[in-house]
């Protein structure tokens, strides 16, 4: 049986949280032992995760920490995990809790995940360049990288490329059975059957670029169309885009929902799911979407991140065309067994 140690900063809500829970929760544990080592005690999937899982908690390291030399630190660092193992996964891929704990572990292969496109957030996000200097020297001492789609695999070889390292794109696996046993949850909300009702999701954040979707709902509504958009999430934006919606007359056409704990419920009374993205790392909400039979609609750019879905190059025009229809829920199940298969042979089954 392989010997597996996981690393994630905590399992709060979040996209690497909710990812490295339906991984976990594809393994064979016939064929697996895996420890999850966290760093915080948040922790709202507990009773989504697999029973097998033997979760361990570590103290954390001080905030001042994520401003020091990565090198330097690795130097400082005592290992406490006595126990040995035949993959150690840093699944977190920013923190240097677990960058530290995964590389000064006893394993026979050291795995990173990479979650987004990383020259992409080095040109937009300012936060994310420093932190970005001071952990980027990690990356040398892992054995293999793993991206969630072609588009970070890409922009991550950019700055990051050695000859002997492994390198896999392993997308999310999106549970769908998980999926189509929530969307019979009740949610306090009434749509209008009468429109085409669209749904978009995502933090209120630069990168998700409601901002431009904003716009764009403005040229639909002056060519009539009989719709009406809704925004799940929140965020640093959430004032911006208020004043936004209001300054374009658009408050009969868009409703902010708010951060939801169940958005299947929600996605599922929608014919449609939009979202403009300036960049992402995979973008799993697409694919749940898909999953729930919406029309989909995304910008051209965003196919190297999502495997199967066609983007367009005129957001407003590709809305306008849609009509409601039947919609047909789609298991993904081929989708997740090749990813599975992936993982095996990552994990040296």
């Amino acid at each position: 049986m392989k010997k597996i140690a996981l690393f994630q900063t905590d399992l709060g809500y979040g996209g690497i949280q909710k990812s490295i829970i339906n991984l976990l929760n594809s393994l064979d544990y016939n064929k697996y032992e895996v420890d999850l080592y966290l760093f915080s005690r948040v922790n709202v999937f507990n009773d989504l995760l697999n029973d097998n899982v033997k979760i361990i908690y570590k103290k954390s390291l001080p905030y001042i920490t994520k401003f020091v030399d990565f090198e330097l630190l690795n130097k400082m660092y005592s290992n406490t995990i006595e126990k040995e193992y035949d993959v150690a996964i840093d699944f977190n891929s920013y923190s240097m809790d677990t960058a530290l704990a995964c590389l000064n572990v006893k394993a026979k292969k050291k795995v990173i995940w990479v979650h987004n496109d990383i020259k992409i957030k080095l040109k937009e996000e300012g936060k994310y360049r420093v932190l970005y200097h001071f952990f980027s020297k990690k990356y040398k001492y892992y054995d293999a990288f793993v991206a969630v789609s072609k588009g970070a695999l890409d922009s991550f070889k950019e700055y990051n490329k050695y000859n002997s390292k492994q390198y896999l794109v392993i997308p999310n696996i999106i549970n769908t059975e998980e999926i189509f046993n929530l969307i019979n949850e009740k949610e306090n909300i009434n749509v209008d059957e009468s429109k085409y009702n669209l749904c978009s999701v995502g933090r209120l954040s630069h990168q998700k670029g409601f901002d431009i979707l904003l716009d764009d709902v403005k040229q639909i509504v002056q060519n009539n169309f009989n719709f009406h958009l809704y925004i799940i999430g929140d965020g640093p934006k959430k004032k911006q885009l208020i004043k936004q919606i209001n300054c374009l007359q658009l408050n009969k056409y868009v409703t902010l929902l708010g951060a939801k704990n169940n958005v299947y419920s929600i996605l599922n009374k929608m014919d449609g799911f939009v979202l403009t993205s300036r960049y992402e790392g995979q973008g799993m909400v697409f694919l749940e979407a898909k999953a729930l039979g919406l029309d989909i609609i995304m910008p051209k750019h965003l196919e190297k991140y999502i495997d199967g879905i066609n983007g367009t190059n005129d957001i407003v025009k590709s809305i306008l065309k849609l009509k409601k229809h039947e919609k047909k829920y789609n298991s993904l199940k081929s989708y997740n067994n090749d990813i599975i298969k992936k993982i095996n042979n990552l994990l040296g089954k």
